[in-house]
Parts: C-alpha cells; sequence; structure tokens
C-alpha cells in the first residue's frame, strides 16, 4: 500500500468499507488498499468520526472504524449515520469483521463444508430470505419466535459478482491467496494451529478464566467431526448464508443454537450490522473468530479478521469501478422526528402492532390516539416511527407538533425545507400548500405523518379566521394514497373528529408493564423487591409519565420507593408538589414543562373555556372520594344536552369514567350513571383550585348539595342515598367544612342513615361529632343537644356497650325531666326508649317497670287511643313477652292491634308491626295455626305496602320461618329462610346484621335437620360477619359463639365446645355482668357440658351458680328455675349413687369374685344412669 498525495472530494468515494473493531478489523482493511489518500474535509459539526480513504482496484473506498472499545450495533450506528452524509456519493457498503460461527445441526461428511474457525462467512444465503436479520427483534408467537427485522440486502450487482467469485473459486482462480499476501509481515496474520479449533457441545460451559484455551475443559465434551487436516490450511473457505446481528455478545452455545433455529439456519452471529442504516445495501462479511460459546477466546480474532478483508478485497476486484458508480444512489427518505426512542417504553405490542399495520396499508388512512394526559401517547407515537423506519426505510416520516398554527406551520416548513420543495424558502410562499402539493404527488413516495398534541379544537377543526371554512389546519392535510396519518390528543372528541371510529384509546399500564418500566428507570434495582413496588405503581395509577416523574425523583434523591410512597400519602399537598416536580426527559418538547400535572392543567384551561359545565362537574368531583359518584349527585339538573355534553368533555379527556349503577325502589327500577374521576386527576384538580382560591368555594357547594340529597334514612329510597354517603362522610371530614352549620345538618342525615344500614360505627362517630357541636353551640338541655344524644346512646347499644347506652339514656331522660317535666312529649318518648334498651339487655323486670309508667302518662296526656300511647302498649307487650308472661303479652297485643285497626286502619304500618308482635305470642304459646294466621295477614300488608323484598316485609317472612321450623314443617321452614337471605343480600349487602341473621337462621335449621356440616358453615359465616360488624363482644356475635357450643357439644366435639362456651361466658360477663339472664343461660349449658364429660363436681358448681340466679333475677316460680332444679337435683343423686358403687367395688376385692362381679353390674347399669 502507497500513500499518495492524491485530494479527492467527498462527493467521490462510493465504497464504504466498514470495520467496527478498530484494533483488530482496521489494520487488514488498510493494508488492503493499493494507496491512502488524504481525507477531504468535512463538517465536523454532525460528524465526529475518523476516516481512511484511498483506492482497490480502481475503486475509492472510505474506511470507517468505531472508536476503540466502542463496538455494538449502537455505536456501528452512530459510525455509519453521519458517515453516509459526509460521503453522499456512496454507492456500496461492505461490514468487514469477525463473528461467531454457527455449526451447523448435524455433521457434515466434507470438513471443507463445516463451519470452522478462520472461515468466512459472507451475508448472502440466496433462498429469497433476507441476508441479514435482527436476531434479538421479535415477538413470542404460540410455538415459534416471530422475527420482526431484517437489513436490507446487498445491490444485485454485488451478487452477482459474488456468483462469479465463487465460480472463480471452484475453478481455482480466485486471487484469494495474493490478498493473502498483503498480511505476511504481520504475524498476528498467522493461522493459530489446528489444535485450537475445538467445538464443544452446545451445553458444556467452559472451565476456567476467559482465555485460558480450554486447557481444563473434559475433551470428551468436544463434538465428534471430521477434523481439518494440514493440507487444509492452505485452502480458503469461505460460505454464503444468513448472518445474525444483534447487540450484545453471545458466549452461550445453547443460545447460540436457538439463534440460528429462529433465524433460518444462521451460520454466523455478529453484534454490528444492526447498527448500519436500514435502508442502506450492505453485504457483512465475517471471518470466523470464535464458536458464539463460553470457550471462546482471542486466538482465532486477527487471522479471522485478515481473512475476511482478503475476500473482501477479492470481491472488489472482482467489480468494474464503473459499475459500482453506476448504482443508484441509496434512497434517504426524508425524516423529521425530534426526539429519540424513548428508552422506558415498554409493553403496548397489541396496539404497536395495530399502529404498525394502520400504516402499512397507506391509503390516506388516519387513525388518532387518544387518552389521559402522560398516559403514553406521544412515546407510543415515537416507537411506531422508529419501527416504520426500520421496517420500511423509503418512507418518509414526519412529525408535525399542532399546539398551534405556529408549531403547525412550521413544521411543515421544515419538511418542505427537509424534502427540497421548490420555493419552500420564499418569504411570500404559501409553505402549507406546497407541502401539501408535494406530498399529494404520487411520485413523491410513501410517507407517514405524525401529528402530535392535537388537543384543540381551534387548531384544526375551527377556522382560523372568522367567517371563512377554507383555513383550518386540517384542510392542509395531504389526501395522498400512498400516505397515513397517526394522531395523539387528550380527547377523545377531537380523535373521532380527525379520524372517525378509526381511534385507539391508551390507558393505563397493566401492573407488569409497569414494573417493567420501573425496572428500567430505577438507578437501584434492589428496591424492586417486596411490596413497596406495588404501592409505589398504585399511587401512580400506573401511569407512565407520573412513573418516570416519580422514579426520576427518587433517584435524584436517593430514597426508596417506600420513602416516596409515604411522602405522597403523608398530605396532599406533598402528593400534589411531586406531581407537579420538574425532571428531565429526552422525549418532551423543550419549551414545555414535564410534570405530569402541568398536561392536565392544560387540559383543565381549555374545558373551562369551551364547556364550562364540565369544569364545574370536574371542580365539585374533586371534592369527592373519587369513585361512585351518582349522576343525581353533581350540582346541575342532569337530563338535557348540556349535561350530557358536559359528561361527554370529562370522558374524552379520561379525567373520569363512566359506570352504570341500578337503583331500584317501590316505584320503579332505573339506571343511573355514576362516574369515577382518576385520582390522580381529582388531586391535581384540587391544587389548580386551591392555586386560585376557589377550593373553600366547591368544598361549601358539595356540602351543601349532599345536605340537599341525603335523608334520614329513607328505607324505600335506599339504593340511592346509599351511594351518597361515602361522599358525605369525604367532605365533612375536610377542615374547609368544619365551622360551617351545614356539616352538622349532613353528620345527622348521615347517622340515620348508617342506622338504616346497620353500620353502627359510623352510626356512633356521626351522632358523637353531632352531639359535640351541639353541646358547644346550644348547650347541654337544649332540646336539640337532647335528641343527638339520645341518638348516640342507641349507637352505643346497637354497638353491645349496653352499660355505657344505659348511662346515656338516663342522662338524657333525667335533663329532660328536669327542663322540660315528666309528661313533656319527649321526655316520655326518651322513658320509652330507655325501657326498650334494659329490654334489649335482657332486663325485662325494669323493661316492665318503665314502660307500665309511660303507659299510663301517656294515657292520662295524649289518651288511649294516641298513637304515641299505643307504641308504649306494645313495648310493654313486649316486656311481658321477655318474662314469659304470654297470657297477658297476649292481651295487650291485642288490645293494641284492634286500637290501632280503628284509630290507623288496618294496612297501617304500625298497625302491621301490632300482627308482628301478637304473631310471635302466639308463636310461644304453641297456638301455631292462629299465629300462621297472623304473620300471613301482616305479610299481605306489607307486601301490598312496601314490595316483596322490603326489609319489613323479610322480617314478617323470617317471623313464618320461625313459625314453621317451630312446628317441625322445616321445608317450608328452609323456603322462607331461603326467600329471607335471598332478599337482604340483594337490598342491605352480605354483611349486613339482618342478612347475618338471615345465615344464623340457616344454621339452627340445618342443625334440626342434621345437616351438621353445613350447620357449621352458616354460625361460622354469621360469627365472622358478626365480629366484623359489631364487634367480637358484641350480643349478636356471643349468640352465635353460644350456638356453635351447642353444634359442637352434639357433634361429640367436646373440648371445641367448651372453648366456643368460656368466650361466650366471658363476652357475657364483660358486656352484661355475671348475673344477667344471658350469661346465666351459657353457665347452665357449661353445667351440661362437663356433665358429659364426666366433670361432676364441676358441673355441679356450673348448675348451681345457674339456680341461683334464676332465683334471685327470676323468681322461683320462673319456667327457668325448676329446670335447672331438677338438672342439679339428677346431678346430685348419679354422684351419690357413683359414690355408693365406688364403696361397693372397695367391698368386693375383699369378698371374692362372686361380689366383685356382682358389683362390675351395679356399677355398669349406674354409669348407664349418667
Amino acid at each position: 500500500m502507497a500513500s499518495v498525495n492524491k485530494h479527492l472530494k467527498s462527493d467521490d468515494y462510493h465504497v464504504a468499507w466498514i470495520c467496527p473493531v478498530a484494533d483488530i478489523e482496521l489494520l487488514p482493511a488498510r493494508l488492503m488498499l493499493d494507496e491512502e489518500h488524504p481525507t477531504p474535509s468535512y463538517d465536523t459539526h454532525y460528524d465526529e468520526n475518523t476516516y481512511i480513504c484511498g483506492t482497490i482496484k480502481g475503486h475509492t473506498v472510505v474506511v470507517a472504524t468505531c472508536p476503540q472499545g466502542e463496538t455494538g450495533n449502537v455505536n456501528a450506528g452512530r459510525l455509519t449515520g453521519p458517515m453516509f452524509k459526509t460521503f453522499p456519493n456512496i454507492r456500496m457498503a461492505v461490514l468487514v469483521g469477525i463473528g461467531g460461527g454457527i455449526p451447523r445441526p448435524e455433521v457434515c461428511e466434507d470438513s471443507l463444508k463445516e463451519i470452522h474457525l478462520g472461515d468466512v462467512a459472507v451475508g448472502w444465503p440466496a433462498d429469497g430470505k433476507p441476508a441479514c436479520v435482527y436476531h434479538d427483534r421479535g415477538r413470542a408467537r404460540v410455538g415459534n419466535f416471530e422475527l420482526v427485522g431484517t437489513m436490507a440486502d446487498p445491490d444485485w450487482r454485488l451478487t452477482t459478482a459474488l456468483s462469479f467469485l465463487a465460480s472463480d473459486h471452484r475453478l481455482g482462480q480466485a486471487k484469494f491467496h495474493d490478498q493473502l499476501d498483503r498480511l505476511r509481515n504481520h504475524k498476528e496474520f498467522a493461522h493459530p494451529g489446528l489444535e485450537h479449533d475445538r467445538l464443544f457441545r452446545a451445553g458444556y460451559h467452559h472451565v476456567g478464566d476467559y482465555g485460558s484455551d480450554c486447557a481444563t475443559c473434559d475433551e470428551r465434551e468436544l463434538v465428534q467431526r471430521l477434523p481439518r487436516t494440514e493440507d487444509d490450511k492452505s485452502k480458503f473457505v469461505f460460505h454464503c448464508g444468513r448472518i445474525a446481528t444483534g447487540n450484545s455478545v453471545i458466549q452461550d452455545g445453547e443460545l447460540r443454537d436457538q439463534i440460528s433455529s429462529r433465524c433460518d439456519g444462521a451460520l454466523c452471529v455478529e453484534m454490528e450490522a444492526a447498527g448500519v442504516e436500514v435502508h442502506r445495501k450492505c453485504l457483512v462479511i465475517c471471518g470466523i473468530s470464535d464458536y458464539a460459546d463460553s470457550h471462546k477466546s482471542d486466538v482465532w480474532r486477527s487471522y479471522a479478521a485478515g481473512k475476511a478483508a482478503a475476500f473482501a478485497r477479492t470481491l472488489l476486484c472482482r467489480i468494474q469501478p464503473g459499475v459500482i458508480q453506476a448504482m443508484e444512489k441509496a434512497a434517504e427518505a426524508p425524516w423529521l422526528v425530534p426526539f429519540t426512542k424513548p428508552s422506558a417504553f415498554v409493553g403496548r405490542e397489541n396496539q404497536l402492532d395495530q399502529l404498525t399495520e394502520h400504516v402499512q396499508m397507506e391509503g390516506g388512512r388516519r387513525l388518532a390516539i387518544y387518552g389521559l394526559g402522560g398516559c403514553g401517547k406521544t412515546a407510543i407515537a415515537l416507537v411506531t416511527a422508529y419501527r416504520i423506519k426500520e421496517r420500511q426505510p423509503a418512507r418518509a416520516i414526519f412529525w408535525v407538533p399542532a399546539f398551534n398554527p405556529e408549531s403547525f406551520e412550521k413544521a411543515y416548513r421544515d419538511i418542505g425545507t427537509h424534502s427540497g420543495i421548490p420555493g419552500i424558502t420564499d418569504s411570500r410562499a404559501d409553505v402549507k400548500m406546497l407541502v401539501k402539493e408535494r406530498l399529494n404527488d404520487p411520485n413523491f413516495g410513501p410517507w407517514l405523518m405524525i401529528v402530535d398534541n392535537a388537543d384543540d379544537t381551534s387548531v384544526f377543526v375551527d377556522p382560523l379566521q372568522e367567517q371563512s371554512g377554507v383555513n383550518r389546519l386540517i384542510d392542509w392535510l395531504p389526501l395522498s394514497c400512498k400516505g397515513s396519518f397517526i394522531f395523539t390528543t387528550r380527547s377523545r372528541k377531537i380523535a373521532i373528529d380527525l379520524a372517525g371510529t378509526n381511534v385507539m384509546r391508551l390507558g393505563e399500564l397493566d401492573e407488569s408493564e409497569a414494573r417493567e418500566m420501573l425496572q428500567r428507570q430505577l438507578l437501584q434495582n434492589d428496591l424492586l423487591e417486596g411490596d413497596d413496588v406495588y404501592d409505589f405503581l398504585k399511587i401512580l395509577a400506573y401511569l407512565p409519565l407520573a412513573i418516570v416523574q416519580a422514579v426520576a425523583f427518587v433517584n435524584g434523591n436517593n430514597i426508596r420507593l417506600s420513602q416516596y410512597t409515604d411522602l405522597y400519602r403523608t398530605s396532599e399537598k406533598d402528593a400534589t408538589d411531586l406531581l407537579n416536580s420538574e425532571f428531565e426527559d429526552q422525549g418532551r418538547y423543550w419549551n414545555t414543562k414535564n410534570p405530569v400535572a402541568t398536561t392536565w392543567h392544560i387540559s383543565f384551561k381549555y374545558i373551562q373555556t369551551k364547556d364550562p359545565r364540565a369544569s364545574e362537574y370536574l371542580s365539585f368531583m374533586a371534592c369527592t372520594t373519587g369513585e361512585n359518584i351518582p349522576a343525581s349527585l353533581l350540582p346541575h339538573e342532569t337530563a338535557g344536552r348540556a349535561h350530557i355534553e358536559a359528561i361527554g368533555t370529562l370522558d374524552a379527556y379520561a379525567f373520569i369514567s363512566i359506570r352504570q349503577q341500578r337503583q331500584r325502589t317501590q316505584q320503579m327500577r332505573r339506571q343511573e350513571e355514576a362516574f369515577d374521576i382518576h385520582r390522580l386527576v381529582r388531586l391535581v384538580t384540587r391544587a389548580w383550585l386551591e392555586q386560585h382560591n376557589q377550593w373553600n368555594l366547591w368544598a361549601e357547594k358539595a356540602l351543601s348539595r349532599l345536605v340537599e340529597v341525603v335523608p334520614f334514612g329513607d328505607r324505600e329510597k335506599r339504593e340511592i342515598w346509599t351511594a351518597y354517603l361515602p361522599h358525605g362522610i369525604h367532605v365533612v371530614n375536610l377542615p374547609e367544612t368544619y365551622n360551617r352549620e351545614d356539616r352538622i345538618l349532613l353528620l345527622d342525615r348521615i347517622g340515620h342513615c348508617e342506622r338504616e344500614l346497620g353500620d353502627f360505627k359510623v352510626m356512633e362517630w356521626a351522632f358523637e361529632q353531632v352531639l359535640k357541636e351541639r353541646e358547644n353551640s346550644m348547650g347541654r338541655e337544649h332540646l336539640e343537644t337532647l335528641t343527638s344524644k339520645e341518638r348516640l346512646a342507641m349507637a352505643l347499644s346497637e354497638l353491645g356497650r349496653h352499660a355505657d347506652a344505659e348511662r346515656m339514656h338516663r342522662e338524657t331522660l333525667a335533663i329532660s325531666d328536669k327542663a322540660f317535666g315528666k309528661e313533656f312529649p319527649f321526655t316520655l318518648l326518651l322513658m320509652d326508649i330507655l325501657g326498650s334498651a334494659m329490654g334489649g339487655q335482657g332486663k325485662h323486670i325494669e323493661a316492665e317497670q318503665i314502660h307500665r309508667e309511660t303507659l299510663a302518662l301517656r294515657e292520662k296526656v295524649l289518651g288511649t287511643e294516641h298513637r304515641d300511647t299505643l307504641i308504649s302498649a306494645s313495648a310493654l307487650g313486649d316486656a311481658l313477652e321477655g318474662q314469659a308472661k304470654y297470657v297477658e303479652a297476649e292481651q295487650i297485643h291485642q288490645e293494641t292491634l284492634a286500637r290501632r285497626e280503628k284509630v290507623l286502619g288496618k294496612e297501617h304500618r304500625d298497625t302491621l308491626s301490632s300482627m308482628r308482635h301478637l304473631g310471635d305470642t302466639l308463636r310461644y304459646q304453641g297456638k301455631y295455626t292462629e299465629a300462621e294466621e297472623t304473620f300471613q295477614r301482616a305479610l299481605d300488608g306489607y307486601e301490598k305496602m312496601l314490595g316483596r323484598e322490603d326489609t319489613w316485609t323479610l322480617d314478617i317472612v323470617e317471623n313464618l320461618g320461625h313459625l314453621y321450623r317451630s312446628q317441625g314443617k322445616l321445608v317450608e321452614a328452609e323456603e322462607m329462610y331461603q326467600r329471607v337471605l335471598d332478599g337482604y343480600e340483594r337490598t342491605v349487602g352480605r354483611e349486613h346484621k339482618w342478612t347475618l341473621r338471615a345465615v344464623e337462621d340457616f344454621g339452627h335449621l340445618y342443625q334440626r335437620q342434621g345437616k351438621l356440616v353445613e350447620a357449621e358453615e352458616m354460625y361460622q359465616r354469621a360469627t365472622t360477619g358478626y365480629e366484623k360488624a359489631v364487634g367480637r363482644e358484641h350480643r349478636a356475635t356471643l349468640r352465635i359463639v353460644e350456638h356453635l357450643g351447642h353444634l359442637y357439644r352434639s357433634q361429640g366435639k367436646l373440648v371445641e365446645a367448651e372453648k366456643m362456651y368460656q368466650r361466650a361466658l366471658d363476652g357475657r360477663e364483660k358486656t352484661v355482668g355475671p348475673e344477667h339472664r344471658w350469661t346465666l343461660r351459657i353457665v347452665e349449658n357449661l353445667g351440661h357440658l362437663y356433665r358429659s364429660q364426666g366433670k361432676l363436681v364441676d358441673a355441679e358448681e356450673m348448675y348451681q351458680r345457674a339456680l341461683d340466679g334464676y332465683r334471685k333475677l327470676l323468681g322461683y316460680e320462673h319456667i327457668s328455675t325448676p329446670g335447672i332444679s331438677n338438672n342439679l337435683r339428677r346431678l346430685k343423686a348419679c354422684q351419690s349413687e357413683l359414690k355408693r358403687v365406688e364403696e361397693e367395688q372397695s367391698q368386693a376385692l375383699d369378698g371374692g369374685d362372686e361380689a366383685h362381679d356382682a358389683s362390675l353390674a351395679s356399677a355398669a347399669a349406674s354409669i348407664d344412669l349418667l
């Protein structure tokens, strides 16, 4: 090679010789040059490469290499991209280097046809399929792996020359050795020796350090194939086939074979060809330096590089320079995309496939991507652009920002300039018209235009000049059949305007995609363990931009994911600050702000201008929980066009999602819309309102609206107002509402509604808040204060806190008595409530006394037929019934029923209630026929008045079930119970106490039927439900625990039964005291259990305690007292008999065998008695 002082221009070079690995491949490339020229000057602003220029057999050649140590297709791309611009007349490119050989799956009989180290692989399979494929780009399909990337095949003139060269080689006329002589003076290009050419089984891994030449590897793992001979060393062997390229070094034999399989039998794998610009026709020539397995070493690298360089020169010498110069210049389609490919992009494969298919169909088709700001619309459009560039290099791709008319015009001017449109630089040129006409020209070729951020209808659809419909930007979009459009917009409405039905909604990432994105972006991958990742992604709603923004904060501040999550959850202000934090993002426009909050503020401002009602709806929704917001809760009339358009606007911007909520009332069934506001949008909207001093105003509006719509527990419209309650609870907890009178009004309503729903914990909280405020503002003796205190007492009673409830009832009654007098209506009401509370605790004697006093006072003040008087009479009947004074109770219920029929009518709710109470009393006395008739009358009335599934109706059905069960009509009882259970589950839910009571009924029924497994399942479900709803120590919970004890005792599971009884006893003693009737009942049952276990002393202790308690509490004549007395007497008799038997057995041991046998017979009889 000679250096000559021959100055050529960049335009004079026609062959690009690319040797990516500088320290291995550059030297043999230079040795192949006939002469070197001074490198022509070029613009180093965009091209920082260094080139070697020269000639080979008349061909002007430019040699380029990557910086030492920088290999791979990314660096190769940085090398070749600027090179083709600096040397614009390059017609042919060859990539000459080294690669890993892929052995054939089956051993050949001719060793020269096998891939060996030092051979040359040429990328030309001649099978009609691609010469070079990307092995690491594709999609996993069922049963196979689909490749999605290939390089442009070499020019046909080059492959023709390759065919002639192969023919020359077979005839012995090829000049390979002449070219190899150029390397003779450099010893690194000498043959390393056949002993270093060893191929191991794919699954056998190298033993020892890298470069140890497999000295310690097991030679038994070598592949058995015909070896090359010493004579073969002098032969030049090359193979034509497919080359696989990727971006990583392959050092795994099994992976190597998989690559060969998925790439249609590739014979070589390398990592630079993928970096060559995809539209360049390039021939890849690789010297085989290893077998792409773990046994890889550096021994063969220089020799293989020299062989590849010799082949490339020989091929060039076979082609006339004029042939190459006559080749067409590589078509470089215009590429105007301002961003790099987004590194954080993950998933979305189905959408990418849809977008790719859309572009390939051409025909001027349009597709619009819409979704919430920050969901990744721009990112997926960018990835699509790069994918199309890779797969369709001849397609021009243009990126048009559509923030405003100015950004649109500038993009069009850039398109015109880049595409060389005549007249585009003229200051008076109609840029949009020129670009439209050029892209409409079928000779221009295929193109894709991506119109990003088309969020404002005024930019595209509305006229730019008043009273003119021709200056809309949409009118300047080309209509060529060779083009395709992709729009991105936040609004579904705009998407439809631009693309009709061909729209794509882009939502949040799924959890796996979000995790992958997090893993790519996070600097500390050790943070990806545990539940922290789930919590982190959940608060960010799996939104790509929010994730990227949050990870930037985590990386920049070197904190853990849990710290970010805690900071986010600490306060809404901290969360808002995080969503407003700036971060670097190369995929965003330089003059726009990055935070996810900013993207939504832009949309919100637009909505304020275009659709004020939608703006008001969004402001109102920001004051709620954000989930399941009924349309009827919104502050405007929800019928009519304005409402439909407002909801459509919010939905179109993905700020809200719409759900259907079924509502059923006695009069109608209907489907009402309900809405969810995106949780991050809700947070950012609140911050926006605060910044503009509107938050307090909207919080007060939400409070006032809820006072309007939340009732005092209207049972008939329960399904409507139930949806309001979570929002009511949320609003009364907003600090901005603390000092508003409407807050107390709403809390009062919430308390009543929660009582209706059976959520007594929330009922207690609500009435406690009301009482506190009433005491502070009105005083302790005000009627409103006393009313609130009484309601709180009722909540405590429902929660099983009977002592606290009774104390509060008595305090309220005492204050009312002092302030208003004993005959004041409210005082009398309090007396009745106290009596009922005492009855609810099983203190029926005290309850009777209170109700008799109340009844006498009401008869005196109001008369015997007043509605309130009859309420007191009915309560007195219940108190008598609780003491088993059924005859007297029946008489009072009969009289009350007759008076209610006379005064209120036969179908009044109070009248029907009297029928229910009377039916219970009749059932307890065994008057089943009369009871059934009474219950049926009540049921007919409730069904007529309230419907089949009202809770009052279901209560009567349940009583009928009890009646049938008492009669042994178990089939009929089961039918009633099933109706009750189904009805409660539909109307109040599976976990309501009424539903659990129905479950409990099934437990009793199954136990009666002998279905003990099913009975236990029902009892366990009821126990779990009651524990959750009212607590572990509530009377309902303890009642079920006691029943479980009965069930286990009947099954012989005495240990489990004792645990249940003991838990029930501990609970009763704590909540109602050791001498309460309910407590004594459990004590009696423990006595039965101990007797069954043979623990007679313990049993006697329990029976005696129960007997003493019943006598003290109920008297000697009560029905419970004689029963326990008889049990105790029989137990003592058994104990005496057992003692006698023990004495006889002791004497029998002294009296001989006959006496002993007689004693045993007597003992057996006694045991049978026990």
